[in-house]
């Protein structure tokens, strides 16, 4: 009997198998703007006003501001809730008008420097659109909560101009990895070898009797 058991064993087994590979993808995204912000608790231009040198949309090396993002990631879609989240890029960018090259306006988020917004050509009033790439390793460190706080020092080198922001897009590309090792599952040809093994079962304890 324990040979006749030890046979039907090898039988399932030999037809259980664990998930292959998946990489499941995932992208996330955050617009602000006048609608989803609006003043005082930021001061995008609202869709439809023109730019120019008035007040409060244009402001000044003392009117610094800034704003929120906040993104959500799909949940874990691997079998057993195995999965592996991890960042792959992101980005913020930024419109704005009014950026001169002899003052830079610095940008901010979580309190680490992005960098200078894109200067308007000299002797132009121009709208400008400054993309920051993102880091895997800083979306690990400041976006694992789905929460980016953006700072604006406008003017920073104080030489008198000002700024107006149309709007800010942030977007994350992250990836839930199912590679990892996974439960054992039958499958259609595991049933069919364990049946298999149970009929030889079958089959020898007939054979005894007769």
């Amino acid at each position: 009997m324990r040979k006749l058991f030890l046979v039907s064993s090898v039988l399932v087994a030999a037809g259980v198998a664990s998930a292959g590979p998946v990489t499941v993808p995932g992208t996330a995204t955050s617009i602000a703007n006048n609608v989803n912000d609006p003043p005082a608790a930021s001061w995008f231009l609202p869709s439809g006003a023109t730019p120019g040198y008035t007040p409060p949309w244009y402001r000044y090396c003392f009117q610094d501001w800034g704003w929120d993002h906040a993104v959500s990631y799909a949940p874990d879609p691997c079998p057993y809730g195995t999965g592996v989240f991890k960042f792959v890029s992101g980005s913020l960018t930024v419109h704005a008008w009014g950026v001169h090259n002899d003052d830079p306006t610095l940008i901010y988020a979580d309190g680490v420097l992005l960098g200078a917004l894109q200067t308007q050509p000299p002797g132009s009033n121009t709208w400008t659109t400054t993309t920051f790439n993102l880091s895997p390793a800083f979306l690990q460190s400041e976006l694992s909560d789905g929460n980016l706080n953006v700072w604006m020092d406008i003017d920073s080198t104080w030489n008198g101009s000002g700024v107006i922001l149309d709007w800010a897009d942030l977007i994350v590309n992250y990836e839930w990895d199912c590679s990892g090792p996974q439960p054992t599952v039958p499958v259609p040809a595991g049933i069919v070898l364990a049946g298999l093994g149970t009929a030889f079962v079958g089959w020898m304890r007939r054979r005894r009797h007769i």
